[in-house]
């Protein structure tokens, strides 16, 4: 066989090579960016991408707060027809849950007292684990009923009377348990 034939065809393997392990790369890191988040570490540059994406996640505070006692948090990142669902529980001190209920209560945000019937698990527990493929709910639960729930953006009529595309959000307050919990389902 001719010498320049064997350098053509080496080419084309050494490049087919190449071009599989890319798919592999690209593979690993698309898989990685589908991962449910559970790092509070994580939260601030998640946030940040995704206010730049939508106002719809303004009402999503930048950063967890230095005065947060215990943090929660998950994010399932949305893809093709599945939401981007945000939640970040924190317990904070009463007088920055009374500031907090005091500037909700003087907004224009409505105020609900359930969202049970919308199907917003939005209660991740404090030392949450890394959810198993198929459980992503598992350990999130509901909210408890002593919150209260200012809705954003959000329709609370036409969210019961079609849930999807409608987009939920809320800044949930319990002077309670002295905690907030930031929601979005997008």
């Amino acid at each position: 066989m001719n010498k320049g034939i064997k350098i053509i065809l080496c080419s084309i393997g050494a490049l087919a090579l190449l071009i599989v392990v890319a798919f592999f790369i690209l593979g690993h890191f698309f898989r990685k960016s589908l991962e449910i988040k559970i790092d509070p570490e994580k939260y601030s540059a998640i946030v940040q991408t995704r206010a730049g994406w939508s106002k719809n996640y303004e009402f999503l505070p930048e950063e967890i707060p230095t005065d947060a006692v215990k943090i929660a948090f998950f994010h399932v990142p949305g893809f093709l027809q599945g939401s981007d669902i945000i939640s970040l529980r924190l317990t904070l001190p009463s007088e920055s849950i009374d500031a907090l209920v005091k500037e909700l209560a003087g907004s224009d945000r409505e105020e609900i007292s359930d969202v049970s019937g919308l199907g917003a698990y939005a209660y991740p527990p404090y030392g949450m684990k890394k959810p198993e493929p198929n459980s992503t709910f598992e350990e999130v639960s509901e909210l408890p009923d002593d919150f209260r729930i200012f809705l954003y953006k959000c329709n609370l009529k036409d969210l019961e009377e079609h849930r999807s595309p409608n987009i939920l959000s809320f800044t949930a307050v319990s002077t309670k348990r002295n905690e907030v919990v930031y929601y979005i389902d997008y």
